[in-house]
């Protein structure tokens, strides 16, 4: 079985190479409470997706960086993490106090016919791969800032829609690192309806029995003319299934939004778009600009084209 190995108590100042937490830290303003938390947005043609994670690194701006290895490998069904819910990964760990430049996440997921990371498709286990995840690990380059004897808390958004692709030609799926995280000191959310009219549409390649095929691409700042997912800056920063509820209606919510300006914009060619490759999808609706305030949701209304 292939296993990362990650450097075992690196650096003086973590006092246990254990798991999740530790409480053995002296409390004194050297130090703050730092939780990594994880959360996710449904994708189509998958129930399951696990991901086995071995460990966190974290950068501080002016010291080596801090290497920490789980007593056990952590397995997450990211499917399980929707609609808001998250789910621990780095719980009520103390690290030095100051600006840090980056995350790197360790995983094991290797196309080593063990299956630490898998897909569930169709009532069978798929192997899954995460590019560089079990080698350097997967990084992210997202500021944040650990106050003494203070919580710090920062959730990770891994958008699947974005990640999850089948390479022709290769054994099993990839997971890409399409990671966004958020520190929740400042957040907003974003929630919306989409017009029964514009899923129905003639162009439309969505599965209506299936509820798949529909989603909301948002971007950050003002975009004329979105694009599909393709591994590129003009990718969304996230994205939303839009499901139709109980009600009849057709909704979506996107959680842990940083402030700022963005763009929204709805597709129900969404099951056509490969993250590995460029693809012509269309867009059915008016790209609207959305602004996320701290501590508020906005709402969005995609409605029928006026005829």
């Amino acid at each position: 079985m292939h296993r990362i190995a990650l450097t075992a108590c690196a650096v003086a100042f973590i006092a246990a190479c254990g798991g999740s937490g530790d409480s053995s830290m002296p409390t004194d303003n050297s130090t703050g409470i730092l939780n990594i938390s994880m959360t996710d947005a449904a994708v189509d043609d998958v129930s399951e997706v696990w991901v086995e994670f071995a460990g966190v690194r974290l950068k501080p701006q002016s010291a080596d960086e801090i290497v920490i290895e789980f007593d056990a490998p952590r397995s997450i069904n990211l499917l399980d993490l929707q609609d808001g819910k998250t789910e621990a990964l780095l719980a009520n760990r103390r690290v030095p106090v100051g600006p840090y430049n980056w995350i790197r996440l360790a995983v094991n997921a290797q196309f080593d016919n063990v299956y630490d990371s898998y897909v569930m498709r169709n009532g069978g286990m798929v192997e899954l791969r995460v590019p560089s995840g079990s080698q350097s690990g997967l990084k992210l380059v997202s500021g944040f800032t650990v106050t003494a004897n203070q919580s710090t808390n920062i959730v990770i958004d891994w958008d699947l829609r974005k990640a999850l692709s089948e390479p022709q030609g290769q054994p099993g799926m990839h997971l890409r690192p399409a990671l966004r995280v958020t520190d929740m000191a400042v957040f907003g959310s974003l929630t919306g309806t989409v017009a029964e009219a514009l899923v129905m549409d003639e162009s439309c390649t969505n599965d209506l029995v299936e509820d798949t095929g529909n989603a909301v691409y948002l971007y950050e700042g003002a975009v004329d003319a979105p694009l599909d997912i393709r591994g590129a800056e003009t990718d969304p920063v996230a994205t939303a299934t839009v499901s139709k509820n109980a009600d009849g209606i057709y909704g979506f919510g996107i959680s842990y939004l940083s402030i700022g300006d963005y763009t929204a914009a709805f597709t129900c060619q969404a099951s056509d778009d490969d993250p590995e490759i460029e693809n012509e999808i269309a867009f059915g609706a008016s790209d609207t600009a959305v602004t996320i305030v701290d501590g508020q949701t906005a709402n969005v209304e995609f409605l029928a084209p006026v005829e």
